[in-house]
């Protein structure tokens, strides 16, 4: 089949530069953005203990045993009290947390999986070269409003959008472009998605110290609450090969899924990009072309 060559647009959003259908990744493109009991009371038993101990050569057996029944009543009191505290906001957010991570139903075991490339955001799983920019916005995804502006605009067939970008939390973010694969003209949102990127601005490093590698991990867990892939965001990249070993490495801790498309030039699929310092995810790009 005779392979058509995607047009090419040169844009500039946010300090970006992209070319058409240009799917690497690469640190240029990155946006910055600005830096990110109940406890339980006890009596006073102390003190009482101690004039306890001062008045119990005086007290006779009737009052010991008086005083002891007083204390048995008011434990009982503290017990059922204490059944009665509700969780801890600690232990609420955990609970929270956990059930907010759990694996999305519509994304795969693999975690670069060719034949389905999909993301999830809150839940709501969207796939490349099926789900289109209406479909993203109807799902309540948080596009600028500059950028709704444009869903109306015409995009010809072969062409993509600017790239996209939303932010996810204050630390990491998303970019999507949607292309019109059709032999007619389209609107922005009549595109369907071929093209998505999440990064965030930093990525936990062993140079880096506890204080800082915590608020790292805080918030890519808090964008983990919306986003979600058939990897973790937290992935290493021993991980990755241990569950798609037929990876392509290259010298700068990058590794590639992709394969040849039958209608245009180049390649897509999975491009992962890890720190070099404890090989954590630092920016992965899914793409698409039929």
């Amino acid at each position: 089949m005779k392979k058509t060559l995607i047009a090419v647009s040169l844009i500039a959003m946010l300090g970006l530069t992209s070319c058409g259908l240009n799917f690497g990744g690469s640190d240029d493109d990155k946006t910055s953005a600005t830096e990110k009991t109940t406890e339980a009371t006890t009596e006073d038993e102390t003190e009482e203990s101690t004039e306890d101990k001062e008045d119990t050569t005086k007290k006779s057996r009737k009052d010991k045993d008086t005083e002891a029944s007083t204390e048995a009543s008011s434990a009982e009191t503290t017990t059922t009290k204490a059944d009665k505290t509700e969780p801890t906001k600690e232990d609420t957010t955990k609970t929270t947390s956990s059930a907010e991570v759990k694996p999305v139903e519509g994304l795969s075991e693999s975690y670069a999986d060719l034949d389905n490339r999909a993301f999830a955001y809150d839940g709501k799983v969207f796939k490349l070269g099926e789900s289109t920019y209406q479909d993203l916005i109807d799902a309540g995804l948080p596009f600028a409003d500059k950028d709704l502006a444009n869903k109306d605009n015409n995009v010809n067939k072969n062409y993509s959008t600017a790239r996209i970008t939303i932010d996810v939390t204050d630390y990491s973010h998303m970019q999507f472009e949607f292309t019109n694969f059709t032999d007619s003209n389209l609107t922005e949102k009549e595109c369907v998605l071929s093209s998505v990127r999440w990064y965030p601005l930093y990525a936990p490093r062993t140079s880096y110290d506890d204080k800082r590698n915590a608020d790292i991990e805080a918030d890519i867990a808090e964008s983990a609450k919306h986003v979600q892939f058939s990897f973790p965001l937290t992935l290493v990249k021993s991980d990755l090969l241990a569950n798609a070993a037929d990876g392509e490495e290259d010298n700068y801790n990058n590794v590639d899924y992709k394969i040849d498309s039958t209608k245009y030039y180049g390649k897509s699929g999975y491009h992962f990009e890890f720190v070099e310092e404890g090989d954590r995810l630092e920016d992965v790009t899914i793409s698409y072309l039929p």
